[in-house]
């Protein structure tokens, strides 16, 4: 897409700094007029309010027999003091006293801290005046219990500069999280493997370039995953092809077999045909179950169902059974804090559990044993399956679930192909869960556990 137009991530942030600087700019404007407007209405007296009212007393102060309190005005101290510095009378305490006449004996009219003097040279007697040059409330109650204006008005300034900082952070959030959530949006269709969407696109130009760039990954990864499905599917097609054009002079074959095995009368031509027809048999079979392991990969569909736990366990035992007598197992069926009942797709749940049983029959010696136990635990439901055979090899751990993988065990096996394991582990993962290979220390042989979640119906 054309990237005119859009706004880079520099001049967005030139436009919030800008706008926190006119906004910063608006509060000084605005906090220097409050404070206009409360000089003004005389809600607030000016700074040099209280020095203007000593000067316009001055006279007064200085025939007056005896300074008194209304002489001074509203928010000020005072004192008299005779030529000794000792104070006469007036609202002083004793150190504001004793501050007022150093300060004053020192040549200066302030001791700091926003304190200042007026005096008064009376006959053989002086009065000091202390004021502040600070703005002040007119209305007494807000002079004695509230801060002074300059100090509010400072404070006011704060909190709204604070607010104008939260305020234009919460907007910039907001669109830029917008933006992003576009981009976020993308990615996580394409995490999804869903690739037929159409991006939405950005105002930010860097974050468009990047939709740009998932936008051409999206559509080579779709592609390139089209191209696999199909040359998959040719596979597919033409190992299902090749499987049915076999069916044909197999079929031949075995009959022509069985044909010679009913009219012959030599004993050695016989025992060579019955080979022919066992390995007829062994071709017939391999060839069935490649069949229907490629339509399961095409047709396969997760059917989740509530299943009784010990009812599909006795199903599974009793098939087991069948399976075992021929070999006279011991069986050994055990069930430890099962739940009453889980989700699972039975029928796959089923097959897959039992090619692990069918493998561990086929791969106990006679008379040994078969352990097949259904474990509950808070998250997951195990089925565990171990049998007294030679166990797993170091290679078989790691390959034995990969389909058509045939270990050195299987070679000596004439019905195992290398799809059981991998067609159980297809199952388990469609219902979220795994499959764990290792050798049992309890029966000698390998052991299977297919565990799949209780969280969840899938």
């Amino acid at each position: 897409m054309d990237l005119k137009g859009k706004r880079s991530l520099r001049s967005i942030f030139i436009r919030y700094i800008l706008y926190f600087i006119l906004g910063t700019a608006l509060l000084l404007f605005l906090d220097m007029m409050t404070f206009s407007l409360m000089l003004n209405s005389k809600i607030v007296l000016p700074a040099n309010y209280f020095e203007q009212k000593i000067e316009s007393s001055r006279d007064t102060i200085l025939k007056a027999d005896i300074v008194t309190k209304d002489m001074i005005p509203e928010g000020c101290s005072y004192g008299v003091y005779n030529e000794s510095g000792k104070m006469l009378y007036g609202n002083f305490n004793s150190k504001a006293s004793q501050n007022a006449w150093n300060t004053i004996q020192g040549n200066q009219n302030s001791s700091g801290r926003n304190h200042y003097y007026k005096v008064f040279h009376r006959d053989k007697q002086t009065c000091i005046v202390e004021y502040s040059l600070t703005a002040q409330f007119s209305h007494p109650l807000l002079r004695k219990y509230f801060m002074n204006p300059e100090l509010f008005i400072g404070i006011l300034f704060i909190c709204l500069f604070i607010g104008e900082v939260l305020l234009l952070s919460a907007r910039f959030g907001r669109y830029f999280s917008k933006e992003m959530k576009i981009l976020m949006k993308a990615t996580e269709q394409i995490k999804k493997q869903n690739l037929d969407f159409q991006p939405e696109h950005s105002d930010i130009r860097e974050i468009e370039e990047v939709i740009n760039s998932l936008n051409q990954m999206k559509s080579a990864l779709k592609d390139s995953l089209e191209k696999q499905w199909n040359m998959e599917k040719s596979r597919k097609n033409q190992i299902s092809a090749l499987a049915h054009d076999i069916k044909t002079p197999l079929t031949i074959i075995k009959g022509n077999a069985e044909l010679i095995k009913e009219t012959c009368q030599d004993a050695e031509q016989v025992k060579y045909n019955d080979y022919i027809l066992k390995s007829a048999d062994e071709i017939q079979h391999y060839l069935k179950m490649l069949i229907d392991m490629i339509k399961s990969e095409d047709t396969l569909v997760l059917r989740p169902v509530r299943i009784e736990t010990k009812v599909f366990f006795q199903k599974l035992v009793d098939q087991e059974k069948a399976l075992a007598s021929e070999k006279n197992l011991e069986l050994i069926n055990e069930q430890d804090k099962i739940p009453e009942f889980f989700y699972g797709d039975e029928e796959l749940l089923y097959r897959a559990i039992m090619n692990v049983i069918t493998n561990a029959v086929e791969y106990s010696p006679k008379k040994g044993k078969l352990l097949f136990k259904v474990q509950g635990t808070e998250k997951s439901l195990k089925f565990l399956i171990a049998d007294s055979g030679n166990g797993f090899s170091k290679e078989e751990l790691e390959f034995a679930t990969e389909q058509f993988y045939r270990g050195d065990k299987s070679r000596n096996s004439k019905n195992h192909y290398g799809i059981g394991l991998s067609i159980a582990k297809s199952f388990i993962k469609l219902h979220q869960g795994e499959i764990e290979l290792s050798n049992s220390t309890k029966m000698g042989g390998a052991q299977v556990v297919l565990k799949i979640p209780l969280d969840a119906r899938i």
